[in-house]
């Protein structure tokens, strides 16, 4: 019985000190939202609530001391979304191969611009021959890519 207990506390200890994803740096984490896929997201402020900064689905993602890439998948994605069924509008979505890439500068600050509807250091949504142009404008190394660069 004392066995079944150490080995019980030491599995709860393991399982709730591991992360379920990587740290991205300066504060940025990926985390599940309400529908389940993937986001990026940061605490701006110590006490608030975390600020989303992709919130679609994120398909894959790569960063390092400056950058974060990301190629995403949005929700609003799958043509005819409105008049499909929950299981059928799934289904569709997972068979989806349309994607956008984003990049988050790491090392700028976070500023809401409400004419245009996102952060001063998020660039994207792009299509991959324009998210291609920006990456090499923005100097990020060839060694940061995605599976689908």
């Amino acid at each position: 019985m004392k066995k079944f207990i150490y080995i019980s506390i030491i599995l709860i200890s393991i399982i709730t000190s591991c992360k379920r994803f990587p740290d991205l740096g300066n504060g940025y984490q990926l985390d599940y939202n309400g529908m389940n896929d993937i986001s990026i997201l940061k605490c701006l402020k110590e006490g608030d609530a975390p600020t989303v900064f992709i919130r679609g689905h994120v398909l894959d993602y790569a960063f390092d001391s400056i950058f974060i890439i990301v190629a995403e998948r949005p929700r609003d994605s799958v043509p005819g979304i409105k008049t499909m069924t929950q299981p059928n509008y799934n289904e569709a979505f997972e068979q989806s191969t349309f994607q956008q890439y984003w990049i988050i500068d790491k090392t700028k600050e976070s500023v809401f611009d409400e004419r245009i509807k996102i952060y001063s250091n998020v660039y994207g949504p792009y299509i991959k021959d324009t998210y291609l142009i920006k990456k090499d404008e923005l100097g990020i190394s060839d060694n940061l890519k995605l599976k689908t660069e």
